[in-house]
């Protein structure tokens, strides 16, 4: 008597539960523009479909999510488990992969996690069952409930290798990672994708310069925007890129007011400011296009410290601020040296990318000589007045030789 009990309780909760996925895959159907999904919490059933759809936001109670997703589990799980020739017989049949489809979205919205149900995802894409546009609107779902999604991210990526970059929507890209950034802070795989929308979409580096900044004011402490700043920064340095009418005062304003930080006068010009930065070096050997950019890049970087050095003002000290600001300061370092010690040419390349480069630009800071440098030693100088653990970082990175206060003796 008990076992036929359990045994009609267990048929009522998966006739529910596949109710409740029929439901759920009829909102697919019907509303083209999901944009979100959420758990509503909900502890008990109100014999009501617990399914909720509110102007493009698919909302499902708490009370039933883990019910669902264990019977859409279990049933993907089978799917697994069929021989091969069984597989492949259910992804050609549009009606059978339809239905698995179905599970699929149900199991990866409350549970986006499990590869094994991305890679069934995967062969339904290969075999034509699921379109691409879909499949990208999809893993866009599943960011809005868990915007650390590794598995999301990893799955548009692979969906875009279908594609040519002219036809993919770079913006919406950027603005999806943004999104994920904005709802759960040092957010790795957010940063990490928007890293590869920066290297594999067209040039995105000025709009990317004014989000971030932007960002930045927003989440004063999330380092990954800074880190992704510093990338932004070196990319654009790498692909020599600039603002057209680089001339104006404006646009070396922030590096203007660097050097009278550091004491120093100049006139607000390309060539008076290349003559202070880049006294001694080569200018047959360095393009025109690379010294606009190396300008350029300076200014933004110079723009950093200023904006660290506001945030502080504002906020206290805090570790982001001290570090990307340090950062910045190394980029004008390394960036100066390289140019005037003949590392930089046409095809520069970041020094980070290669050990060897890395290498030869620390035996370059080594033997450089900041004295006969004004810029650099100016530098040199102010920097020193800011501490003993800023000294050392500036020793170890910058090679700028602050005598090393010695350890008190113990008795």
């Amino acid at each position: 008597m008990e076992e036929d009990m359990e045994v009609d309780l267990n048929n009522e909760k998966r006739v529910l539960c596949e109710k409740i996925i029929r439901d759920i895959n009829a909102v697919f159907v019907k509303d083209a523009d999901l944009a979100s999904f959420e758990i509503i919490p909900k502890e008990t059933n109100c014999n009501k479909s617990p399914v909720v759809h509110v102007e493009h936001n698919l909302g499902l109670e708490s009370w039933c999510a883990q019910h669902v997703y264990d019977h859409a589990h279990r049933t993907l799980i089978l799917h697994r488990r069929q021989t091969l020739q069984q597989q492949l017989r259910t992804l050609q049949q549009q009606q059978q992969s339809d239905a698995l489809a179905k599970y699929l979205n149900v199991a990866l919205l409350i549970n986006p996690d499990v590869t094994t149900f991305w890679h069934i995802r995967r062969q339904l894409v290969q075999k034509n069952r699921l379109s691409i546009n879909k499949e990208l609107q999809f893993s866009a779902l599943v960011l809005s409930i868990k915007p650390k999604s590794n598995e999301a991210f990893a799955y548009r990526r692979w969906l875009y290798s279908f594609q040519s970059a002219d036809a993919i929507d770079w913006p919406n890209e950027i603005s999806i990672c943004e999104r994920s950034a904005d709802r759960c802070a040092s957010n790795y795989h957010a940063w990490s994708h928007r890293q590869w929308v920066l290297r594999s979409g067209p040039c995105l580096l000025q709009s990317e310069l004014l989000r971030t900044e932007k960002f930045l004011r927003k989440h004063i402490s999330d380092y990954s925007c800074y880190h992704y700043r510093q990338v932004l920064l070196a990319r654009a340095y790498e692909l020599c890129f600039f603002m057209p009418n680089g001339e104006s005062q404006p646009q070396l304003a922030s590096l203007l007011d660097l050097l009278a930080e550091y004491g120093l006068s100049c006139e607000p010009n390309t060539e008076a400011l290349l003559q202070l930065l880049l006294p001694n070096m080569n200018r047959s050997a360095v393009s025109g296009q690379r010294l606009r950019s190396f300008l350029y890049c300076c200014n933004v970087a110079a723009y950093d410290m200023r904006l660290c050095l506001e945030q502080r003002a504002l906020y206290g000290p805090r570790d982001c601020f001290e570090l990307h600001r340090r950062a910045a300061l190394k980029f004008i370092v390394d960036q100066c040296v390289r140019l005037q010690t003949g590392l930089a040419d046409e095809h520069y390349q970041l020094p980070a990318h290669t050990a060897a480069a890395a290498n030869e630009l620390q035996s370059q800071l080594n033997k450089f000589d900041y004295g006969r440098h004004p810029f650099l030693e100016a530098v040199r100088q102010a920097e020193s007045a800011l501490g003993c653990k800023h000294q050392r970082w500036c020793n170890l990175h910058l090679q700028f030789a602050y005598p090393v206060p010695e350890a008190p003796q113990r008795n």
